[in-house]
C-alpha cells in the first residue's frame, strides 16, 4: 500500500509539471472514453474516434472518423446543438458531426490547443475551452462571435445558468462571463489549477475541487467564497450536489458527503483505490469507478448510498477515470487500459452488455 501511494503521488506531480502548458503536455484523459447520453444515443469519445452506441444494447451505429487520422485524439465529451454533435479533437480541430451518420458539417480550426474540456451551449452559442487559453463563442455554423482569454489553459468543461458562464482556469482562477458577449463580470483565485470543473448547483453555489486537496464553495452572483474543505487526495471530477449534500470521491480513495451550508463532513468511506472519475446519482444511491496506477489492481464499479453504505462492488477491469453515464436502469462505464472501452452495468452490478471497438 505504501508503494501505491507514493507511485500515486509521483504520478500527480508529473500531472502538475504539465499543467503550465498551454498545448504540449498529455492531458490526463488522453484516451479516457468521454461519454454523454443524447437522446437515445450514447457518444463517447475514446482515443482515434468518437463513436454512436445504442445504450441499451452497446450496438455501434457509427463512428467518426470511419479510419484513424494519424496522431488524431478525441478527449471529450460531445454535445448537441441543433441537430449537430460538437467535438473537439487534440490536433486543434472543433467538429460538427451529423447525429444520424456522423458525418462531417463544419470544421473549425481558430484554436492554437487542444479541444480538452467539452462544450456546453448558451443559446444558440456554442461555449468551447481549449487549451491555448482560449474560451470560444461560436454560433452554430462554426463561425467565432468572441473570445475571451485567460492566463493559462482552460481544461475543464465551462458551467452555465442559461445566461452566465463559469470556467476556471489552470492558471487557478474561476472566472464568470456574460454568455452573450464574453465579458468578465468578477474572476477568484482559487490557490491550485482545476481539472475537471466545477459544478452549478441549485442554491446558486458553484462548488469545485482543486489540486490544493480541497473543495471550494462560491457564490455565482459575486465570487465571494464562501467555504473550503480540504480533502485526502485531489478531487478531479465535478461533485454532485443534492438536497444539501454534496458528494465527491478523491484521489486518495475517498467517498464523501459534505454539508454545502458549511463544508463540515457528513460521511467518508475508503473505496479502497483512488476515485478519480466522478460519480453519478440516481434514485438507487452513488455510482462511481476506481482504479490504481500501472494496473495493480482492476478497476471496480461501485454503488453506494447516500448515507455512505457501500451496497456491492463489481470487477470491471482496467481503471474507471471517466464520469459514469445512466441510460434508464443501466449505468455506463468508460473503460481505460482494460479489455473494453465501455462496459454497461444495471442497478444490481450485473454487466448486461461491453463494447470493444471493431478494429
Amino acid at each position: 500500500m505504501h508503494n501505491r501511494k507514493i507511485l500515486l503521488f509521483l504520478s500527480i506531480l508529473i500531472l502538475a509539471s504539465l499543467l503550465s502548458g498551454c498545448t504540449g503536455g498529455m492531458a490526463p484523459h488522453a484516451g479516457w472514453p468521454a461519454s454523454v447520453l443524447i437522446e437515445d444515443t450514447l457518444y463517447t469519445a475514446s482515443g482515434a474516434h468518437v463513436h454512436a452506441l445504442n445504450p441499451q444494447t452497446g450496438a455501434e451505429k457509427w463512428r467518426f472518423p470511419g479510419e484513424p487520422q494519424g496522431a488524431k485524439i478525441f478527449g471529450s465529451a460531445p454535445i448537441l446543438l441543433g441537430g449537430q454533435v460538437i467535438v473537439g479533437d487534440y490536433e486543434f480541430q472543433l467538429h460538427s458531426l451529423n447525429p444520424d451518420s456522423g458525418g462531417e458539417i463544419w470544421v473549425n480550426k481558430d484554436a492554437k490547443g487542444r479541444w480538452i474540456g467539452s462544450p456546453i451551449t448558451v443559446g444558440d452559442l456554442i461555449i468551447a475551452p481549449n487549451a491555448d487559453y482560449s474560451l470560444y463563442a461560436l454560433n452554430a455554423n462554426g463561425i467565432v462571435q468572441w473570445k475571451f482569454s485567460a492566463k493559462n489553459g482552460l481544461w475543464t468543461q465551462p458551467s452555465t445558468d442559461g445566461t452566465n458562464v463559469y470556467v476556471s482556469s489552470m492558471d487557478k482562477n474561476l472566472y464568470a462571463l456574460d454568455g452573450q458577449t464574453g465579458k468578465t463580470l468578477w474572476s477568484v483565485e482559487l490557490g491550485a489549477s482545476v481539472l475537471f470543473s466545477q459544478t452549478l448547483a441549485d442554491d446558486g453555489n458553484l462548488y469545485i475541487g482543486t489540486l490544493n486537496n480541497e473543495v471550494l464553495a462560491i457564490s455565482s452572483e459575486t465570487g465571494k467564497i464562501i467555504w473550503r474543505t480540504p480533502t485526502d487526495g485531489t478531487v478531479w471530477y465535478p461533485v454532485v450536489v443534492r438536497n444539501g449534500q454534496l458528494f465527491g470521491g478523491d484521489q486518495s480513495g475517498k467517498v464523501f458527503a459534505l454539508n454545502t451550508s458549511d463544508g463540515s463532513e457528513v460521511w467518508k468511506l475508503d473505496a479502497g483505490a483512488p476515485v478519480v472519475g466522478g460519480p453519478v446519482l440516481t434514485e438507487k444511491g452513488l455510482f462511481f469507478g476506481t482504479g490504481y496506477v500501472n494496473g495493480e489492481k482492476p478497476g471496480e464499479a461501485m454503488l453506494v448510498t447516500t448515507e455512505g453504505q457501500k451496497v456491492w462492488t463489481q470487477t470491471v477491469g482496467g481503471k474507471l477515470y471517466s464520469q459514469p453515464v445512466v441510460s434508464g436502469d443501466l449505468v455506463v462505464f468508460g473503460v481505460f487500459e482494460g479489455d473494453n472501452t465501455l462496459v454497461a452495468l444495471d442497478g444490481n452490478g450485473k454487466i448486461v452488455w461491453s463494447f470493444t471497438p471493431a478494429k
